[in-house]
C-alpha cells in the first residue's frame, strides 16, 4: 500500500490534477472531539484506485480546487458510516460532498445487518483483518507516526474494493438512488438546528417538570447552546444536561444555593453561575400564561402502543412488497418521530421543524399512500 502525506501546496496541486477526472473517490477523515462542540479535523484521506493521499488540513493549504472535486456531481464520493464525516465537512469546508455513497447503509439495505463496522466489512468482503488499534489515537499531534499514517491510509485503501463488491449488488437490486438519498437525508438532519423555542423539549427528564420549571429549562437550554456555539465547547462542558432539570426544579436565586444542588460542580458555578441565575430570573419574570405546558411522553398517550403497532404493520407490509429490510424502511425511532411530529407539534412549530424521515426522503414515496393520514 503506497500513499503520500500532503503537507505543501505543490503536493496538493499535483494530487488534484491526478484525481480530478476520476469518477469515484474513496474518502475518510480523522478528527478529534475532546471538549469542543464541533469536530476538529486532523486528516483527510482520499483514494481514486491509483493514487492515495493523506491531506494534512493543519498545514497551510488552499483546498479550493480539492473542494471543487468534492462538489462535482459527476464524481461519486464513497464513505463508510459518514454521519460524523458529514459534520466535519459541514463545519470545515462549508458543504457536504455529493453525491455520497455510504457503504454501511448500502450493506444494511442489502440485508447484511445494522451498522456493520468498517473492520468487519473488510473482513467479510475482502477476508482481510485490519488493525484498529490507532482509532483512539491523538490525530492532532504533529508529526503523525508511521503507524498512524498507515492506519489512516488503510481506511480508504480497503474501502474502494469493498465498494466495488457492494455496488454490483446495489445496482442489480436497483437501490442506488436510495443509498444516495439516505446520505442527503443525514446531511440535512446534521445541518438542522432545533428552534430555540423547542430546544428544552430535548432535555432528558424534561417531562418531569411543572410549567414554571419548564420556563427555567427553556431559558437554560437556549443559553447553553448559544454559549457552546460561541465558545466551541461541547454542551455538557457548558452545563451538564442532568443538572439542568435539577436547577429548573429548585430555581436557586444565589450562587451559594446553586452550589448546594446535588451534581452541580463548583467549576460550572464559577464559570457560568451568574449567567445561569440570569436565566432563572428571566424565566421567573415570564407571565404564567406564557409558561410551557407540561410535556407528555408518547407512552403517556393512551392510544400510543396501538397506533405505533399499526404504523409498524403498515410499514412492514410496504417493505416486504418492495424487498427492503423492515428496519431500514422504518426503525422504532423513526415511527416515534412520525407520531411525535403529529401529536406534539403545532402547525406553526411544524413549519420550523425538520420533517420526519417517513414524510421525507426516499421513504415517503413508498409509504405516502399507506400513511397518508399522518401526512398533515
Amino acid at each position: 500500500m503506497q500513499y503520500q502525506l500532503i503537507e505543501t501546496q505543490n503536493q496538493l496541486n499535483t494530487f488534484v490534477e491526478q484525481i480530478k477526472s476520476k469518477p469515484i473517490l474513496a474518502i475518510d477523515t480523522e478528527f478529534m472531539r475532546r471538549r469542543t462542540l464541533y469536530p476538529e479535523v486532523a486528516l483527510i484521506q482520499v483514494f481514486d484506485g491509483e493514487h492515495l493521499a493523506l491531506i494534512d488540513p493543519l498545514a497551510e493549504l488552499s483546498l479550493f480546487d480539492f473542494w471543487e472535486i468534492l462538489k462535482d456531481p459527476a464524481v461519486l464520493k464513497v464513505l463508510h458510516s459518514p454521519s460524523e464525516d458529514i459534520e466535519v465537512f459541514q463545519k470545515y469546508a462549508g458543504f457536504v460532498p455529493a453525491p455520497l455513497f455510504d457503504t454501511q447503509f448500502a450493506l444494511q439495505l442489502l440485508g447484511e445487518g445494522n451498522c456493520m463496522g468498517f473492520a468487519l466489512m473488510v473482513k467479510e468482503l475482502l477476508e482481510i483483518e485490519i488493525d484498529k488499534s490507532e482509532s483512539r489515537t491523538n490525530w492532532l499531534q504533529r508529526p503523525l507516526t508511521k503507524k498512524q499514517l498507515d492506519y489512516a491510509a488503510a481506511d480508504t485503501f480497503h474501502l474502494l474494493p469493498c465498494y466495488e463488491l457492494i455496488i454490483e449488488r446495489i445496482n442489480k437490486a436497483e437501490l442506488f438512488d436510495i443509498v444516495i438519498n439516505e446520505s442527503e437525508l443525514i446531511a440535512n438532519k446534521r445541518a438542522f438546528q432545533t428552534p430555540d423555542e423547542l430546544l428544552y423539549k430535548d432535555i432528558k427528564n424534561a417531562w418531569q417538570l411543572k410549567p414554571h420549571e419548564l420556563a427555567v429549562l427553556k431559558e437554560l437550554a437556549v443559553w447553553r447552546r448559544n454559549k457552546a456555539i460561541r465558545k466551541n465547547l461541547a454542551l455538557n462542558f457548558v452545563l451538564k444536561e442532568h443538572n439542568m432539570t435539577e436547577i429548573a426544579k429548585r430555581g436557586p436565586s444565589s450562587l451559594n444555593s446553586l452550589r448546594q444542588i446535588p451534581g452541580v460542580e463548583s467549576m460550572e458555578v464559577n464559570r457560568s453561575g451568574v449567567e445561569i441565575l440570569k436565566c432563572i430570573e428571566t424565566a421567573k419574570a415570564t407571565p404564567e400564561e406564557l409558561h410551557p405546558p407540561v410535556l407528555k411522553r408518547l407512552i403517556d398517550f393512551p392510544s400510543y402502543k396501538k397506533v405505533a403497532k399499526d404504523i409498524k404493520q403498515k410499514v412492514t407490509k410496504v417493505a416486504k412488497e418492495h424487498n427492503i429490510p423492515e428496519d431500514v424502511m422504518a426503525s422504532k425511532k423513526q415511527i416515534n418521530q412520525l407520531i411525535s411530529w403529529n401529536w406534539k407539534l403545532t402547525d406553526v412549530q411544524k413549519q420550523k421543524h425538520i420533517k420526519p424521515d417517513l414524510l421525507s426522503s426516499w421513504r415517503y414515496s413508498y409509504v405516502k399512500e399507506t400513511l397518508k393520514e399522518w401526512d398533515k
